[in-house]
């Protein structure tokens, strides 16, 4: 006689889709800065407070358009899901008409709210949904928990659920992670990479309808900042793409369309700014469409230009740069693995 078999899931999965998978604190954070792209948000801020104490917290606050209750139980706390693969997620509200760009989503796979897990063990997330009524939806995340008895199935581990009229942040919409009890210490040094890390997110060919802004605030901080002239050695501020912005532009980089009908691609190559070369060819993959990637290459004097305006080695910052609709995959090796 058949039977038919039901796979149980350990709540040890957490770790195998979080911390095992988001290897360092840069990605993770990375990850989160990435979803509040994909909620529209223009601005986010990333808030570093009492880092020199055991209150540590790392709070990342964007001005996306938030979630209900329904889109916290049906999409944020069902594993691995992603309604931006499926197709749905602007379903009920075209957030799109609020703003110029037609982003195309930076994330897929469902699991980077696991990032908050890989920077501290607790999570407060607040998020109001941008509606005529808006009301505050809380959950509260103890990742521990998951940790306490692997023979738990993952489904009966629960999050604490709260409702408020309105946000103890401030917002009219969008979303905050505070994260608490840091899994790791940040000093001046991890917060420098940090923003360099993030600074490779900006498009360097950003134009003025792509108005997404990337902030890192660390009040401790502000006093060391005043002593530094140099923009890439300050903690505080806006994110810019200074890589580029020192070299001007003159790297070699390839650009790659296909049309929102799918029809055709076109490359180009330039080289200094200069266009080298540009086909245009019948797309053969149907599935394509309204895709564009441009990767930036330092080439031996873009490199050389770095190094004596920077007085580093670009080495220890990159020269290869990947961009999918005017967003950078990172790290972009993972991402080129996926067609050998």
């Amino acid at each position: 006689m058949q039977e038919q078999l039901k796979f149980k899931i350990s709540s040890a999965l957490k770790d195998i889709i979080g911390r095992d998978l988001i290897t360092d604190d840069f990605i993770a954070v990375f990850e989160l800065v990435k979803n509040s792209y994909d909620a529209y948000a223009k601005n986010v801020e990333i808030i570093f407070e009492e880092l020199n104490s055991p209150n540590a917290k790392i709070i990342i606050k964007d001005d996306g358009k938030g979630m209900a209750l329904e889109d916290i139980k049906e999409k944020w706390l069902f594993v691995a899901y992603s309604a931006k693969k499926e197709g749905t997620e602007d379903r009920t509200f075209d957030y799109r008409q609020n703003i110029t760009l037609n982003r195309s989503f930076a994330g897929a796979k469902g699991i980077g709210r696991f990032s908050c897990d890989r920077l501290g063990k607790w999570l407060y997330l607040e998020t109001t949904k941008q509606d005529l009524n808006p009301v505050t939806e809380v959950i509260v995340t103890e990742w521990e928990k998951f940790e306490e008895n692997i023979k738990q199935e993952f489904v009966d581990v629960e999050v604490l659920h709260e409702t408020k009229h309105r946000s103890d942040f401030g917002l009219r919409h969008g979303t905050v992670l505070l994260i608490t009890e840091l899994r790791s210490s940040w000093d001046r040094e991890k917060l420098l990479r940090l923003k360099a890390s993030l600074a490779k997110l900006i498009n360097p060919a950003k134009n003025k309808t792509d108005d997404f802004s990337i902030k890192i605030s660390v009040a401790e901080e502000l006093a060391t900042d005043k002593k530094e002239d140099e923009y890439y050695r300050q903690v505080n501020g806006e994110v810019r793409n200074f890589i580029f912005e020192t070299l001007g532009l003159k790297t070699t980089s390839i650009i790659s369309k296909i049309k929102d009908d799918g029809t055709d691609i076109q490359t180009e190559l330039f080289d200094g700014g200069t266009l080298v070369y540009r086909i245009k060819e019948k797309n053969i993959y149907p599935l394509l469409k309204g895709i564009n990637y441009t990767i930036y290459y330092l080439n031996r004097s873009a490199k050389a230009t770095f190094t004596r305006r920077m007085g580093v080695r670009s080495l220890e910052f990159g020269h290869i740069f990947l961009y999918k609709n005017g967003f950078r995959i990172y790290p972009y090796y993972r991402y080129i693995a996926l067609f050998k």
